[in-house]
């Protein structure tokens, strides 16, 4: 009898153990703060978001918002995989060119980066740029892309990505 028992309280003791171990792995990658060394989040692009009059839109864009990771982990490079851009007015123009420079990463894994967009080649300012903010937690990136063009077309919208 007392044989008996003392397997049961075994095998007891190893299950909530296993389970133990198995909730403490799940919350831990829950609170991984920061970005995945390396890799590409990908995500659509928006398709409504805020005008700046307050009004929601419709953005008129199609495609992904592209963030890659440096294999530091320290900096990401935005990028938008489509020729049109995320406006807040119609337009029959595609973009020509994105410019932009990596951007570094908070110990929070918060980023701010900028792109400029043209609609043809050539010297000059960009006819759009789109301030993209977030933060990476574990394998999702969440944030917002701040539109300026002219007063009719600026708006903000918000966007989530996962590693791919």
């Amino acid at each position: 009898m007392t044989n008996r028992a003392h397997r049961t309280s075994s095998v007891t003791h190893r299950a909530f153990a296993i389970a133990l171990a198995i909730a403490l792995a799940v919350s831990a990658d829950a609170l991984a703060a920061g970005p995945l060394n390396g890799k590409t989040y990908e995500g659509t692009a928006p398709s409504s978001g805020v005008d700046r009059e307050g009004h929601r839109q419709h953005t008129h864009a199609n495609g992904n918002i592209v963030l890659r990771v440096a294999g530091s982990g320290r900096s990401v490079t935005v990028r938008f995989a489509s020729s049109s851009a995320i406006l807040y007015c119609n337009t029959r123009e595609k973009l020509y060119s994105q410019s932009t420079k990596p951007a570094s990463i908070s110990r929070a894994g918060t980023f701010k980066a900028t792109i400029g967009e043209k609609f043809s080649a050539g010297p000059g300012l960009p006819a759009i740029v789109q301030v993209v903010t977030g933060q990476f937690s574990g394998r999702t990136a969440r944030g917002q892309i701040r539109t300026t063009q002219d007063a009719e077309c600026d708006g903000v919208a918000n966007f989530s990505a996962t590693a791919r």
